[in-house]
């Protein structure tokens, strides 16, 4: 059995001071967060236990020798949600130490017995960390790309009337649609629909729903995660309506296009968009699915013998004949 290279214990109050130390040398694994809020993972070890419905876990890692360094690791989950997100390693050159590791696979553990099925990781994929992640047990299950525009809504010319519109409770079944329509199987494992909320705006067009924009505002700028039916028209239209609305004045805009949604670029890169980040989806799977027999009582023939569904019919034998052989 392998020793353990580094005590791994819940972050307290004796780790202040190390998590202040590495709060500027850290890596945030979750883009939405990244984009929105920044990396600042005392803010979300110490206020977030008030958040309700939102888990943070904090785990600090302090190596059993004095040639290593302390590590902080943190992930978010959210009640109802099977995944969790990695959202802070600190300081980032941790991962390429054992203590860094040992602190990945405790996450993990501590995710799973939170409810997690996965924890999901994002990273450049020419990063150092994308290499230690895979390295723990992480496997890329999409790709993605920031695209992000710092112009004011009055550089762009607004509609008539704009087609979107905020989502209500009689859109749900329709987005739950659109989102199975463009998702790949393999992707939805892992990534759950949106979850339905006033911020969110929805695009109809004769009488189907091609359009649905998840939106995140926070002090740094607003994060889209659009989902957009190939059959709508004009999308560098729609998308121009909704940037003339002013989704989140003197902020910028970022919005994260999945590889199956690549069509996306040439748009974006129309409205004065330029790629930011390109990043690969990484997923560490906590749980596996088991398929076990279910024994189900039949009505019809529990308790009862089957019945011959043709007549029986007797042969005679004529006098004298002889018995065919094999015959008993």
């Amino acid at each position: 059995m392998v020793e353990s290279q580094a005590v791994i214990r819940p972050f307290d109050w004796r780790d202040l001071a190390l998590l202040y130390r590495v709060r500027d040398r850290g890596l945030c694994t979750d883009a939405e967060l990244a984009f929105t809020r920044g990396v600042n993972a005392l803010q979300h070890a110490l206020l977030d236990v008030f958040t309700p419905g939102k888990t943070t876990i904090t785990l600090v890692a302090r190596p059993r020798r004095r040639d290593g360094d302390p590590a902080v690791g943190q992930c978010v989950l959210r009640n109802g949600l099977p995944n969790a997100r990695l959202s802070f390693i600190g300081p980032s050159t941790a991962l390429d130490q054992a203590n860094g590791a040992e602190l990945l696979e405790a996450l993990a553990r501590a995710s799973g017995e939170h409810g997690a099925h996965n924890l999901v990781a994002e990273v450049e994929e020419s990063s150092p960390a994308f290499e230690s992640l895979r390295l723990a047990g992480f496997a890329v299950y999409a790709r993605q790309r920031i695209w992000s525009v710092d112009g004011s809504p009055d550089e762009f010319e607004a509609a008539v009337e704009s087609p979107w519109r905020a989502e209500t409770a009689e859109d749900e079944l329709a987005a739950q649609g659109l989102y199975l329509n463009l998702v790949p199987g393999l992707v939805q494992q892992v990534e759950p629909p949106p979850e339905r909320s006033s911020h969110n705006l929805v695009l109809w067009q004769e009488g189907q729903l091609l359009g649905y924009l998840d939106l995140l505002r926070g002090p740094l700028g607003t994060w889209v995660q659009p989902y957009v039916h190939p059959a709508a028209q004009s999308f560098d239209r729609m998308l121009a309506s909704f940037l003339a609305s002013g989704p989140s004045p003197n902020r910028p805009l970022f919005i994260c296009v999945r590889s199956y949604q690549s069509w996306m670029g040439g748009p974006l890169e129309h409205l004065g968009f330029v790629p930011v980040s390109d990043q690969a989806v990484m997923v560490k799977r906590l749980a596996a699915l088991l398929r076990r027999p279910a024994a189900i009582p039949l009505p019809a023939v529990e308790g009862k013998y089957p019945e011959p569904s043709a007549p029986i019919v007797r042969v005679e034998r004529a006098p004298g004949a002889s018995r065919p052989s094999g015959g008993r």
